[in-house]
């Protein structure tokens, strides 16, 4: 990837829109926790690479390339959504339709399990479920999700601790139900 980011600074398009390729699916989800329309998560995924792509040779660590992709998406989504100035929830249920199909392999089960997951995660305020994909499905570190968001390394641990415990309830409570 480095060898890429590189290219891609020196001006090659064609290293950059492979970058942008390999984080595309990931760049998806993340905004999926904060805006529900997916015409309006490609805007802002379009918005982001064009962001990136006019600033990439700003960037001093090419390791850091990711990180400073999503960090900037993040921004574009809070942007945007403090902008519309209403609260969305995102519901999975009546968006699964719309759902990428990268997102989830051809497994039926693979399918169902991802549905259990994205429906507990609906339950989660927006904090919650953004520390929760960039730690377990983006494997940043504390330090580095608090980068990101902005925020103190402790609340980060906190808030991923909270969102955990939630969803070990709503699961205990649906296998009771179930």
């Amino acid at each position: 990837m480095n060898e890429l980011v590189l290219k891609a600074k020196n001006g090659d398009t064609d290293a950059y829109t492979q970058l942008i390729l390999e984080i595309k699916n990931d760049l998806y989800k993340i905004c999926k926790t904060r805006l529900t329309d997916d015409d309006e998560i490609e805007d802002i995924i379009q918005d982001t690479m064009i962001q990136t792509f006019r600033n990439i040779k700003k960037l001093k660590d090419p390791n850091k390339f990711k990180f400073w992709v999503i960090k900037i998406l993040i921004n574009q989504c809070n942007h945007y959504y403090r902008k519309k100035n209403k609260r969305k929830i995102v519901n999975i249920e009546d968006d699964f339709n719309n759902f990428e199909n990268e997102l989830f392999t051809n497994n039926i089960e693979n399918i169902e399990s991802d549905m259990a997951f994205y429906q507990l995660l609906n339950n989660l305020k927006y904090e919650e479920r953004i520390i929760i994909i960039l730690y377990y499905s983006e494997k940043f570190t504390f330090k580095e999700i608090s980068q990101i968001l902005k925020i103190n390394e402790n609340t980060v641990k906190t808030r991923l601790y909270r969102a955990k415990e939630k969803i070990k309830k709503q699961w205990e409570g649906e296998i009771k139900n179930g």
